[in-house]
């Protein structure tokens, strides 16, 4: 009978821990429930910075290079000289065409005077006729000649100015393409390439669907730079000080991506933006929108899949979510919950479908 009696009390202690097992497997968690609130919407596209103004600096006479006076990736300013180029032969050529414009001149003033002499004799029938034609087509010749002369000196003048090459405008000069004694032909040889970079451009493709909605912010420059419509994500992931406004947009929409071109112009006043630079083009909504949003911390990602816990009659449910944009520390949600519905964000490493779920609340330990 003794022994009956242990045995009995040994499954009651065996039953009670099984019990107490059972009552341990609930899984604690904290939720967050689906809300519906107004967020601003943002549209982000890859994009890329272009100079607004870039120019190829080419030679546009022949010599040897004799001076370069600036620093590669040197800053420069308008009319600034970047590069001579020999100019001994076009001094030259300026001497010899200014000595015969003296010629022309003076040739000129000698057969005005025989004219004027000659109609003096013609007044009074002291001449023939044969001689007066004569000195006047001398007259019409010297100046012809005269005006050839004054071509020949512009020309020199333009060919000796030209031996100098200078900045067309404020910017940043690249990495030149020749050194000292190189030499350069008129406009084949590449000398180095200048682009102003404050301001610069951002180009970037949007869908068609959008025009209306760029096309409007054209219009309102004021308003666009005041909202901050434009800015600019680094590929560092740090977002640039300065909004920025639409310069112009493409003649037409690309009828292959049905996408348009517009370019933007952002100030670059420390010159941290680079034409060529990679980065990401944020656009805010122009009014806020009612969205459901979820945490982004309740989100599960794995094979392909997107979903989330959600609890319902104590039990953990899982739902695959279609997800929309990011807002702040939250996610828009399309598809696969509804609001008001608690969402695990807490404790999920621990939780699989059809767990019971003990739910803890913010803050207990």
């Amino acid at each position: 009978m003794k022994k009956v009696y242990v045995l009995l009390l040994t499954v009651l202690i065996l039953a009670c821990g099984r019990e107490e097992e059972s009552g341990d497997k609930k899984t604690t968690v904290t939720v967050e429930k689906v809300t519906r609130e107004k967020v601003s919407i943002e549209d982000r596209y890859p994009a890329s910075l272009v100079a607004l103004r870039e120019v190829e600096l080419r030679a546009d006479v022949t010599g040897y290079v004799t001076k370069i006076p600036v620093e590669d990736g040197q800053r420069v300013r308008k009319g600034q000289l970047l590069y001579e180029i020999d100019k001994s032969r076009y001094q030259a050529q300026l001497n010899q065409s200014s000595s015969r414009l003296r010629i022309a001149e003076s040739n000129l003033k000698q057969a005005e005077r025989d004219l004027a002499r000659y109609n003096k004799l013609k007044e009074g029938n002291a001449i023939a006729g044969q001689v007066y034609d004569d000195a006047l087509t001398s007259m019409e010749n010297a100046q012809q000649e005269m005006l050839a002369a004054q071509a020949e000196v512009e020309d020199a003048q333009t060919n000796l100015r030209y031996a100098d090459i200078i900045a067309p405008f404020d910017g940043t000069i690249g990495f030149s393409s020749v050194r000292l004694g190189a030499l350069v032909n008129p406009g084949q040889t590449l000398l180095n390439v200048i682009s102003e970079n404050d301001p610069i451009g951002l180009d970037f493709y949007a869908e068609e669907r959008n025009l209306r909605y760029f096309m409007d912010q054209r219009e309102n420059r004021e308003k666009v730079i005041a909202d901050s419509i434009f800015s600019i994500n680094l590929p560092d992931g740090s977002s640039y000080p300065y909004p920025g406004v639409i310069e112009n947009m493409d003649r037409a929409i690309d009828q292959r991506t049905g996408t348009l071109l517009i370019r933007l112009r952002f100030p670059n006043p420390e010159l941290v933006l680079k034409p060529g630079l990679s980065a990401t083009l944020v656009v805010k909504s122009k009014d806020e929108e009612t969205r459901l949003t979820i945490p982004q911390k309740a989100l599960i990602e794995r094979l392909g899949e997107t979903y989330v816990y959600y609890v319902e009659d104590g039990e953990a449910k899982r739902a695959n979510v279609t997800l929309g944009r990011r807002v702040r520390d939250k996610i828009i949600i399309h598809e696969g919950v509804e609001e008001g519905m608690e969402l695990i964000i807490d404790g999920l490493q621990k939780v699989s479908e059809g767990d019971p779920i003990n739910i803890k609340n913010k803050g207990e330990a």
